[in-house]
């Protein structure tokens, strides 16, 4: 059992890369495996909407020749995936939204490859909770259009790097880590 982080911070010692690291922490404390893939040091172009994953046109996945190919494959060997990201304009960052995006490739024509994956968002914002209201729902969006369960979330609102890995978030971490186990467990 374990959960890949797929972490769209562009910055590796900010607010959500703290976030993740006490995530992983407290997977691995519960029992279930975590470990974290970045995403905004990748080669991760957004989707140009040419069509040809969903016609079935492609060996693979996506016409694009670029780091998603390996991304595809780590997605899938998943058992539970988390989305992290901070929330830029009310919504998550460019990257995550690339990743996200590209990912319709694993849904076409005679394939469903994420009906009933696990997934869970956490995010952080340098603003109140509600400014991550448009991410939280896109993600639901996501998962019921693709057929994945939603996990939870969690939100760190005026989000410091500091509060984040002093304590002073730890009951809300702590109450997603809990319920993200026992979903990892049970599923």
């Amino acid at each position: 059992m374990e959960v890949t982080v797929f972490n769209g911070s562009p910055r590796p010692r900010g607010n959500t890369s703290a976030l993740v690291e006490r995530i992983v922490e407290g997977l691995k404390a519960g029992g279930v495996g975590g470990r974290t893939v970045t995403l905004y040091d990748k080669d991760l172009r957004g989707c140009s909407n040419c069509g040809a994953c969903q016609r079935g046109e492609v060996p693979g996945f996506c016409t694009m020749e670029d780091d998603m190919q390996d991304l595809y494959r780590t997605f899938l060997e998943a058992d539970t995936v988390l989305i992290a990201s901070p929330v830029y304009m009310w919504q998550l960052t460019p990257c995550a939204l690339s990743f996200l995006n590209r990912l319709h490739a694993l849904k076409a024509e005679g394939r469903d490859l994420m009906k009933g994956k696990g997934l869970a968002l956490a995010v952080t914002m340098g603003d109140g909770s509600e400014c991550a209201d448009s991410a939280v729902m896109g993600i639901i969006d996501f998962c019921e259009y693709f057929g994945m369960d939603f996990l939870g979330m969690v939100r760190i609102p005026y989000a410091e790097r500091g509060q984040i890995l002093d304590g002073t978030h730890d009951e809300r971490i702590g109450s997603f880590v809990d319920r993200l186990c026992a979903a990892v467990r049970s599923g």
